[in-house]
């Protein structure tokens, strides 16, 4: 089990750590990163969700609509919860309460869990953990944030918008109204043809890897800064969410395998969209970066925890 993991973090850190060579040896800057970034958030990303959703057949979700509904579920409510807990608890900012949310709600689900829960839970399960998870992040958490995010940019401008234009301002987002367009053709049954599907992946699949090696110079330029909220993010991602998972399912008298697979799927580590949003409005870039850091290194050690605590006996 170790080895699993091992195997599916190693891609993360080693490109994060090529990112971070390459600021160290002053190939890519800020100016560099933000070029980056605009790839992944105008094309790579919303192109891999975009395949990811069309890809999925409708019948896959019925025969395991509980765990879906639990992925789905906890996702948001994780997300919601920590953002009122940062921003009414511990009185940060709008931005940087979005963004801590989305850390703690939002785990890299569609990157990590495809090459890791399949061992962990099966090929079906994944499949319907996978999708709920992006369902949750592109239908609700990334809209929410990037509404929150625009809001405080354009407070910031001396700017007045209504919640409609943050609103129609999201939806303008590849990021956000290309999986939306994506689960509309699922549901009305509606499938493209495969080469094209292929020819939109080519583009699609460098999302991860261009970020990740993105955040890696983001994190050479603003360095590593363990700070209070980077640990307070790190602890609820990796152990709280999970946990809390774990405990709501079993309150709810859920299937052991239902449990088995929410809890290992939200025990993920932070998803790289947190840095793409931090960087993208310039806000909490060294935050970000350290937290994805951080708790990508905790998850092999977290994972291995609940990978065991669920483990039939």
């Amino acid at each position: 089990m170790l080895s699993t993991i091992i195997a599916a973090m190693l891609p993360l850190i080693v490109v994060f750590v090529l990112g971070y060579r390459a600021g160290w040896h002053h190939d890519f800057d800020g100016t560099h990163v933000a070029v980056l970034n605009r790839l992944v958030m105008l094309y790579a990303f919303p192109l891999n969700l975009f395949v990811g959703i069309a890809h999925m057949p409708r019948t896959i979700l019925a025969g395991q609509m509980p765990l879906a509904a639990s992925v789905f579920g906890l996702m948001c409510a994780s997300f919601g919860v920590a953002y009122l807990v940062s921003r009414h608890v511990a009185h940060r900012g709008g931005a940087a309460a979005a963004l801590q949310g989305l850390a703690i709600g939002a785990p890299s689900v569609p990157f990590i869990g495809s090459a890791m829960l399949p061992v962990l839970i099966g090929h079906d399960s994944t499949a319907v953990a996978i999708s709920a998870a992006v369902f949750a992040m592109v239908l609700v958490q990334t809209p929410v944030c990037m509404m929150m995010l625009g809001h405080d940019a354009t407070v910031a401008d001396g700017a007045s918008v209504s919640f409609m234009g943050q609103v129609r301002a999201a939806l303008k987002e590849p990021i956000v109204w290309a999986p939306l367009l994506a689960t509309l053709l699922v549901v009305l049954n509606v499938h493209l043809p495969r080469s094209l599907l292929g020819a939109m992946g080519l583009l699609g699949n460098t999302a991860t890897g261009v970020a990740l090696f993105a955040s890696g110079v983001v994190l050479f330029l603003q360095r590593v800064h363990i700070t209070l909220p980077v640990v307070m993010t790190v602890l609820a991602r990796n152990i709280v969410v999970p946990a809390g998972a774990w405990l709501v399912l079993a309150v709810l008298g859920m299937p052991h395998d239902v449990i088995r697979a929410t809890v290992l799927t939200l025990s993920i580590p932070v998803g790289t969209v947190v840095v793409i949003l931090a960087v993208r409005f310039k806000t909490d870039e060294q935050e970000a970066a350290s937290t994805l850091f951080l708790s990508a290194v905790a998850s092999v050690l977290t994972m291995v925890l609940f990978i065991l605590l669920t483990t039939p006996r």
